[in-house]
């Protein structure tokens, strides 16, 4: 770990510059951190212009990226060398390296603190407390989980299990798997409605997504997308649904009460993760084989833009304003 760290430390000076500036421009708008997975970076943009604010030097190979409530920390996997960076969201500090071995891929953070990651090698989640990195748990799920999604109102906490076809249900108190739900072929990412009615399955290999109540369980339907869905977001309200589709280069849009898609956008080559701000008015997704993001109309799902972000982006997080 101080090996770790010690490698990291020469771009400090400089990170305590860029995030000076960075907190600037908080109060103005929503910050959007983009992990590069071939640089080992992090780019800053202000959603408010979706201008480049800064890059920061982060630990080799950063796969997905998630904010803690409130955007105080952000928590990277690093799935190679089997470690979780921890960066300040809104203060100029030094970045901490959280050692978990195995192969760490998806991340959620709940309210408390703590952290639930996917160890995608060794088919467990892990969960960390999210100041200390102390290890609390490893639950053992299905086999290759890949994203992970918390439900706040049910306390829940849902795995995705890629090669098991299968979807975990862990009680956040517990700490135990509760329910193993058959979805698709290949579940891969998953979201709950901000709202709490709805978990949204995201079947990649299956081209279509399951639709579970978060509390009961219980099959709402399921909806055909383009080819190989890889991300999916869900509006404030509940009512829209987006779906990234990895290689048709498109997004879906859905309508949420009758499970019908009523728009499909064409944006970048292999389009994966996918967030929205959180007014509603914008959502983002990064096209992993064009190096660039798309800037899509919140209610309409209308691309407004693209803008390049260099080669191996791939995770997305917002950061609130405040």
């Amino acid at each position: 770990m101080l090996a770790a760290v010690k490698a990291l430390a020469w771009w400090l000076p400089v990170l305590g510059v860029l995030l000076a500036s960075v907190g600037e421009a908080r109060a103005a708008a929503p910050l959007l951190y983009v992990t590069n997975q071939d640089e080992g970076t992090v780019l800053v943009i202000d959603t408010a212009s979706d201008a480049k604010m800064a890059t920061l030097q982060v630990a080799p190979g950063p796969a997905m990226i998630a904010a803690s409530p409130g955007g105080r920390h952000l928590y990277i996997t690093h799935p190679e060398s089997g470690q979780i960076s921890i960066l300040p969201g809104q203060a100029i500090g030094r970045p901490r390296i959280v050692e978990v071995s195995g192969e760490p891929f998806g991340i959620a953070v709940s309210a408390d603190g703590r952290l639930f990651v996917t160890d995608w090698h060794r088919d467990l989640l892990i969960v960390l407390d999210g100041k200390t990195g102390k290890r609390l748990a490893d639950i053992k799920v299905g086999r290759a989980p890949a994203q992970v999604a918390i439900a706040p109102y049910a306390k829940r906490v849902f795995v995705a299990n890629r090669k098991s076809d299968s979807v975990s249900v862990i009680d956040m108190d517990r700490l135990t798997v509760i329910a193993t739900v058959r979805v698709g072929r290949a579940p891969f990412a998953l979201a709950v409605s901000p709202v709490g009615d709805r978990l949204y399955v995201v079947n990649a290999q299956g081209s279509d997504v399951s639709v579970l109540s978060p509390s009961s369980l219980e099959r709402f339907g399921t909806f055909r997308v383009g080819a190989m869905p890889y991300g999916v977001v869900v509006s404030p309200g509940g009512e829209r649904v987006f779906v990234s589709n990895q290689q048709s280069g498109t997004v879906n849009v859905v309508d949420a009460a009758s499970l019908v898609p009523t728009r499909r956008s064409r944006v970048g080559r292999y389009p994966e993760s996918i967030v929205m701000l959180p007014d509603g008015s914008k959502v983002y997704v990064v096209n992993w084989m064009s190096g660039s993001i798309s800037v899509l109309d919140g209610e309409t799902g209308r691309e407004l833009k693209q803008f390049e972000v260099g080669d191996g982006a791939r995770g997305l997080a917002i950061v609130p304003s405040g």
